[in-house]
């Protein structure tokens, strides 16, 4: 059985912290909203809500590398080799994969952390 308070103290700390952020900048309001809108509700059951962002509902933010490999066989495509624009291409989808790095690195860091802390309460 988890402890209620323990995950209601918890997720009073998570919203105080995001509104932190929200408040700094760091965060927009719809991202803040966001996130929110993910977290269990201190409700007593402790249950994760049920909502899920829209856009990652659809796919449409997945990398897809059949995809791009079909784009790069069009000449007319950035993603063509011999596309004069092909480098501005590549140095955007190299931007992407080092975005999602750090932010895969930092979501677990962020996770490790809060999965120590619960466990020493």
């Amino acid at each position: 059985m988890p402890d209620q308070a323990g995950i209601t103290r918890s997720l009073n700390a998570i919203h105080n912290e995001l509104e932190y952020l929200a408040s700094s900048g760091a965060l927009s309001p719809p991202q803040l909203q966001s996130i929110q809108a993910q977290l269990p509700q201190p409700n007593g059951n402790g249950q994760p809500s049920p909502y899920v962002d829209a856009k990652y509902v659809s796919g449409g933010n997945q990398f897809n590398p059949a995809w791009v490999a079909q784009q790069a066989q069009d000449p007319s495509n950035p993603a063509h080799p011999q596309h004069p624009k092909h480098h501005e291409w590549a140095k955007g989808l190299a931007q992407k994969f080092g975005n999602a790095a750090v932010y895969g690195a930092g979501a677990t860091f962020g996770a490790d952390v809060v999965n120590d802390v619960m466990r020493k309460f």
